[in-house]
């Protein structure tokens, strides 16, 4: 990992070569503390610069812009001037917020206000979000992409059904898209027990039935609207990286949309809040209290791509329990539905949504972040034909 260091948007200078412990681009809570020590003034990593595409998202070798909050300790870094300087902090049209100079501290400098001053960490910060810990305050800051959810105004409207289900709101800006939110005790449940499995999904599927009539302040991603987003990933980048193979094989997927859709719309399941990143990596439990995290992917929806989404990061052990937890409480809350007839589309349709909001994300971001998701949606569309093939 390499670091281009500036004091404000002035270059004081490069620092040499260091391991991350980390190998994921975007977690940058280690990397801030090792800048930290070592230039003896606190840090922000801003943006990505450059990543050799190692594995996607991970390894290889990375440059970050990273801001100093003053002057570097001396002879620490290499102050050869840099001709690319300029080009490297120039505004772009695409840029996120946080990206910016000054921008990481313009959210703390916003949360501070609210729960007070103190030591501040940054977690991660890419194309998508950044997420600071306030540990003092208890309370993690974080900002969020136009095209993502407010993390803190989904939670408020969660809140009206179940108030123990989300974390605890301390502030919040929709005007520049930050969330300042209570700290959740306990650990994030990678393994979650049958009870957690049990008592979450009874929960959220509560939420889901009750808000469903709600005006969601939510960006859309309806299984309706597939038929003409697929046309626009076939005439857009998807379209010229697939082979012509599976350019055939996704027109004839796109003919096949219109019953796939019917059959999903025939288990009787109302479009509804979807959490959008549903695994159980998402869900945090002390014990005694369980309680849904990160909700920037949050969309209007269809709720069996939470299922399925959540489906495929469970141990197989728990698979049969959840699909029936989840089937359970959708009976229970709408008695004339057939919860279980929506997966088999789902498994198709999971993956062209998935494709939609990876292009979504392309469409938005600046060109240094794209790596993160350059092949994303080519993949889903493939794994949407592969999908078909196996019904």
């Amino acid at each position: 990992m390499e670091a281009l260091v500036s004091v404000g948007d002035r270059y004081v200078g490069q620092l040499p070569a260091f391991e991350a412990d980390r190998p994921w681009w975007s977690e940058v809570e280690a990397t801030t503390r090792y800048l930290d020590e070592v230039l003896g003034v606190p840090t922000f990593v801003l943006r990505l610069v450059h990543a050799d595409n190692a594995e996607l998202g991970r390894g290889g070798r990375v440059v970050f812009h990273v801001q100093a909050a003053a002057e570097p300790l001396a002879g620490v870094l290499d102050q050869t001037p840099r001709a690319d300087w300029p080009d490297i902090v120039k505004p772009h049209p695409l840029r996120a917020t946080w990206a910016e100079v000054d921008g990481p501290q313009r959210l703390v400098d916003w949360a501070t206000d609210i729960v007070g001053p103190g030591r501040r960490t940054q977690y991660k910060t890419w194309n998508l979000s950044c997420l600071i810990h306030l540990p003092a305050a208890r309370a993690w800051a974080k900002a969020t992409s136009p095209f993502a959810s407010v993390d803190a105004d989904v939670i408020s409207q969660v809140h009206e059904y179940d108030a123990a289900l989300a974390p605890g709101v301390l502030g919040v800006d929709l005007e520049n898209r930050w969330s300042l939110l209570a700290h959740v005790p306990g650990i994030d449940c990678w393994e979650p027990d049958p009870a957690t499995v049990q008592d979450i999904l009874s929960r959220w599927v509560a939420v889901q039935a009750a808000i469903a009539g709600d005006e969601l302040r939510v960006p859309r991603m309806l299984p309706s609207d597939l038929p003409a987003e697929l046309d626009a990933l076939l005439a857009g980048e998807v379209g010229e990286r697939l082979s012509a193979e599976d350019l055939s094989q996704a027109r004839v997927l796109r003919d096949e949309l219109p019953g796939i859709i019917r059959e999903l719309e025939s288990a009787g399941l109302p479009n509804t809040l979807v959490h959008g990143d549903f695994h159980p990596g998402n869900w945090r439990s002390d014990g005694t209290n369980r309680v849904i995290v990160d909700w920037a992917d949050s969309c209007l929806g269809h709720p069996a791509a939470d299922l399925l989404r959540l489906r495929n990061w469970l141990p197989e052990e728990k698979r049969d329990l959840a699909i029936q937890t989840w089937a359970d409480a959708w009976r229970k809350h709408l008695p004339g539905s057939d919860p279980l007839r929506a997966l088999e589309p789902m498994t198709v349709l999971i993956h062209l949504l998935g494709a939609v909001s990876y292009q979504l994300f392309l469409d938005n971001i600046e060109p240094s972040e794209r790596i993160y998701h350059e092949d994303d949606p080519t993949t889903q569309v493939r794994a949407a034909i592969s999908s078909l093939r196996g019904k």
